[in-house]
């Protein structure tokens, strides 16, 4: 499974000549990851990593790891070389017991987790999670779910995700949208775990987290621009489109400008002053049907490439019927 987690519910076009309503973000109380987020395979740990063009960073590594992480069933280590002298890591060590395990977890559940502290809980302002991982084992291969991430909120709102990417003694690195979190503005955990199930009794396994930070867009970046329908009829009353915008702070605004063409001719024009987050527009098309053919549809903020869609306007069985005798 790969991640971009989307709990966001995608906008529905209507039937026949009607296009759809335009919907919103629906939230569970708990939400499992189903969706890609982006993930990096690496050979080694650049000695850059923490560097990152062009995005702004919080780390969530203060040097006090061992007096603000807290270990169950495992533990923390001081040491490491796995990453560089210096550099933000967290080293976390597991044997795996069977037969040692809490009352309500008697195969065992190993986990490492840290409360987020009051001026720590609002991620509303970031635009991702971003963390690396290597795991070091005894066995032949890790399991196939060897490890979840789990990110909790306030009112017990929570959402997780297992990182079934990672390979034996290898990093990865996970990007995940924090626009997936149930409360990105109330978070109040961060935890990492295993499930004793997965593994054979007497196993050994060591994971080692670094480069844990908050992340967003130095400036305002335009993602996820789409048509919502990609075919429709050429007497349809406009177009909509959705998109999200990222690199910008709370209550920050930037002017999204979108353009529908047909073979390089500017048919409409439209610029929307757009906040963070996931928004949606439409083209009007003012009442005048449409020629069939193909269009194309593309949207851009300030000088950045434009993103651009093929959409196709077939012809109305309802237009022929308006226009017989």
């Amino acid at each position: 499974m790969k991640m971009t987690f989307s709990c966001v519910i995608p906008l529905r076009p209507g039937a026949g000549r009607i296009i759809g309503a335009l919907g919103g973000a629906i939230w569970a109380v708990s939400l499992i990851a189903a969706d890609p987020a982006r993930f990096s395979s690496l050979d080694s740990l650049p000695l850059d990593f923490l560097r990152r063009p062009g995005m702004e960073a919080r780390p969530l590594f203060d040097g006090q790891i061992e007096k603000i992480w807290s270990a169950a069933e495992s533990s923390t280590v001081a040491e490491t070389n796995r990453a560089q002298p210096g550099m933000p890591w967290l080293r976390w060590r597991i044997v795996v017991d069977h037969l040692a395990g809490e009352p309500k977890y008697p195969i065992g559940w190993p986990r490492l987790w840290r409360p987020l502290r009051e001026g720590e809980r609002d991620w509303s302002g970031w635009d991702y999670l971003e963390v690396l991982v290597r795991a070091d084992t005894s066995r032949e291969n890790l399991p196939s779910t060897p490890v979840a991430l789990l990110i909790r909120a306030e009112g017990e709102a929570s959402w997780s995700r297992p990182l079934t990417e990672l390979r034996k003694g290898q990093w990865g690195k996970f990007v995940i949208p924090l626009w997936e979190l149930p409360k990105p503005s109330a978070v109040n955990q961060l935890m990492f775990s295993i499930s004793d199930a997965h593994y054979r009794h007497g196993d050994q396994v060591e994971f080692t987290i670094a480069g844990l930070a908050l992340t967003r867009h130095e400036s305002p970046t335009l993602l996820d621009f789409a048509a919502e329908q990609t075919a429709l009829f050429a007497d349809a009353p406009g177009l909509p489109v959705r998109f999200r915008v990222a690199g910008l702070k709370p209550g920050e605004t930037a002017a999204v400008e979108a353009e529908w063409r047909q073979a390089g001719r500017l048919i409409s024009r439209r610029t929307v002053t757009a906040g963070r987050g996931r928004q949606t527009m439409v083209f009007d098309f003012g009442g005048k049907p449409l020629s069939a053919g193909e269009y194309e549809v593309s949207a851009r903020i300030a000088a950045t490439p434009a993103q651009t869609e093929r959409v196709r306007l077939l012809e109305s069985p309802w237009q022929e019927q308006n226009t017989r005798p």
